[in-house]
């Protein structure tokens, strides 16, 4: 049988998918992951965003298109968000967040003889996940199969924080670390040249089994892959992490989430620290890691947000000189505290608002870019694009040159070039 696995969404759910996907190809399926023809669609969706609930349910068309005949199955985030939603055309179950691949596989087993008699059969699984999201034990997932040449690998799910804008923790639960044994066996046998450790709230790790991020960290260090960071909050990094990261050869990219650069603003975000805080916390990256690449989110027109509390903002993060910023417009998540307590600003406030950070983010990214000229780095070469093989220094420089795909080669940097360096083999 063909199955098509479709991912929205973050690095975690890439991960799911790609265990969903190992398991089928174990089962003799052709499983693969991209909107392909196929008889079957695995649709592991996001609910980050009203915008990424919606592209999540367009998937559904998109597969009916391929294939009028194929089915369908629905999991993640905006499946255990609103099932509901999902109820139409060839969608066989609709399934959550939790045990992703055991629920997939219980369908593809039975495919050929399973049918729903209502609408309400085909939820299997988003009743059950609403308690089981509240048990706190990683459960097991087959090792990820991936086509790409930089692996992600999922060390912890769910999360504690419920920052007053963010659905995530109602929907995937309370925060659970996988084992060090079972990471470390995991990212030993991976044949990437880069590693990167992902999860839903990766500065907790370890706190509910007795160990933390730094000990992780420490005993990767044997793990010949270049190793990366996921996205961390600013609180885990201190001298224990960072030496950590020196120790074991971490990469110098730190991914901090700061959301907002007013302290009012993250007082109301349910964030728990002040820019002070969160400075100290740059300053501290730059004293072990010089040239380190310092990337955040922001959100831009959360409800609190006066327009001399932005102008504070950029300010502030203007200050911290990120190498990159992703930069997301506030969307309401029914059931958060925000969406309960504010209404939303005008979508012309949080445009231009948008515009606004869009151009602090390409400024302080060209600065970076400019302080890196004429270094020699490792680009690790994973692609092809427009007549260049492309790829990222450790500290998250994307690099343009003639070095030769799949391999980390010394490249020196020359100029500004799209969205990083022209470079060539040094």
């Amino acid at each position: 049988m063909i199955i098509s696995v479709i991912t929205l969404g973050c690095k975690v759910n890439y991960c799911e998918s790609g265990s969903i996907i190992s398991r089928l190809i174990e089962m003799k399926h052709q499983a693969s992951e991209g909107l392909i023809p196929a008889d079957v669609y695995i649709i592991n969706t996001c609910s980050v965003t009203a915008e990424a609930d919606r592209k999540s349910r367009q998937y559904i068309s998109k597969c009916i298109s391929l294939n009028p005949e194929c089915k369908i199955i629905i999991i993640g985030c905006s499946a255990q968000n609103n099932p509901e939603r999902f109820y139409k055309n060839n969608v066989i179950a609709v399934g959550g967040t939790q045990n992703k691949e055991e629920f997939v596989v219980s369908i593809i087993e039975n495919i050929d003889n399973y049918r729903y008699n209502t609408l309400s059969d085909r939820i299997l699984s988003t009743k059950n996940d609403e308690i089981s999201c509240n048990n706190p034990i990683y459960g097991r997932e087959s090792t990820p199969k991936s086509d790409k040449t930089r692996t992600f690998v999922k060390i912890q799910d769910g999360c504690n924080r419920f920052c007053s804008y963010c659905i995530i923790p109602y929907l995937r639960g309370r925060s659970r670390s996988r084992a060090i044994e079972d990471i470390v066996n995991e990212c030993s046998s991976s044949d990437s040249n880069e590693i990167v450790l992902t999860g839903i709230d990766i500065s907790v790790y370890g706190v509910d089994i007795g160990c933390d991020l730094p000990q992780l960290m420490t005993s990767l260090k044997p793990v010949k892959a270049r190793k990366r960071l996921g996205s961390l909050e600013c609180e885990v990094v201190d001298d224990r992490l960072l030496n950590a990261a020196l120790e074991a050869d971490f990469c110098p990219h730190f991914h901090l989430s700061l959301q907002s650069g007013n302290d009012t603003v993250l007082k109301t975000m349910n964030r728990r620290y002040d820019t002070e805080y969160f400075y100290s916390k740059v300053e501290l990256i730059r004293k072990y890691f010089p040239n380190a690449g310092i990337t955040t989110d922001i959100i831009v027109g959360f409800p609190t947000e006066t327009d001399e509390l932005f102008a504070d903002s950029l300010k502030f993060i203007d200050k911290c000189a990120f190498s990159d910023i992703h930069v997301f417009p506030y969307s309401s998540r029914t059931g958060t505290l925000a969406s309960k307590k504010y209404s939303v600003l005008p979508k012309t406030v949080v445009t231009s608002r948008v515009k606004e950070m869009l151009d602090i983010k390409k400024r302080t990214h060209e600065r970076f870019i400019a302080q890196n000229l004429k270094s020699v780095m490792p680009v690790y070469v994973e692609d092809s694009e427009n007549g260049y093989n492309v790829g990222y220094t450790p500290n998250y420089i994307r690099v343009y040159s003639d070095a030769p795909c799949g391999k980390i080669s010394d490249v020196k940097l020359l100029l500004a070039y799209e969205d990083g360096a022209l470079g060539e083999r040094a």
